[in-house]
């Protein structure tokens, strides 16, 4: 679950962040939670978990800026969509993990689009705990290329090399069913992340080539274009 943080001192102001987040998470289609907190130093000091942080830039006590510049130090994950009313600020709020800034009243379409790339982008960095016949590995999805069938077991082929894993093809395409993960034949699960080409088979980024079965060509290729139309936006 994506916890989300709003720190805003106008309670109005937070409110109507919170109905526009609401509104935008349906269309996301993410479970989160969200935390509200009403000034830079409350936020601090509670040091709560929190993976993106609505954040107000002028509040009375710590300022957004200043906030920022201390969970670049010593938070670094956290990813920062700022708010603010006065737009000769914004030069001021640049910095690490700062995806964007909106003006208030704020417009859902704009807010949707960086919510959807801070996701996207967390997304990007997890990790899948690869479990062979003698070791447990990590491989981040990013890396991966493809799952290759190997009768009830598989084979993850990632940046990182080819690895025996003890679960079957059908068990990761249901665990990645959200991760722009594509079953395009009943061996192969690509990661539609690294396709360099498409045409009778698919060319990996790494220069392997995939089939595609003629029976899931079709949604294959729909599959991709929705993904590409998706990290387009």
């Amino acid at each position: 679950m994506i916890k989300i943080g709003i720190c805003e001192d106008d309670i109005d102001c937070r409110e109507s962040i919170k109905k526009l987040l609401e509104l935008s998470l349906v269309q996301v289609g993410v479970e989160c939670e969200v935390k509200e907190y009403d000034s830079g130093t409350e936020f601090w000091i509670r040091n709560q978990e929190t993976d993106i942080l609505i954040l107000d830039i002028e509040m009375d006590g710590m300022s957004g800026i200043e906030l920022k510049d201390r969970l670049a130090r010593e938070r670094e994950d956290i990813k920062i969509l700022f708010v603010t009313n006065h737009a000769e600020v914004m030069s001021e709020a640049f910095g690490k993990n700062v995806y964007g800034f909106l003006q208030k009243p704020l417009q859902q379409a704009k807010f949707e689009k960086y919510l959807r790339r801070m996701m996207e982008d967390m997304e990007e960095n997890e990790s899948l705990v690869i479990k062979g016949a003698n070791e447990e590995l990590l491989i981040k999805i990013k890396s991966i290329f493809y799952f290759v069938s190997e009768d009830k077991y598989s084979r993850v082929v990632s940046a990182g090399g080819r690895f025996f894993c003890d679960r079957s093809l059908g068990q990761w395409e249901q665990e990645l069913k959200e991760q722009a993960f594509f079953r395009c034949h009943k061996c192969y699960l690509v990661n539609l992340r690294n396709i360099q080409k498409i045409e009778s088979v698919i060319r990996m980024s790494n220069g392997d080539q995939v089939p595609v079965s003629r029976r899931r060509g079709r949604e294959f290729k729909n599959s991709y274009q929705e993904y590409i139309i998706r990290k387009a936006r």
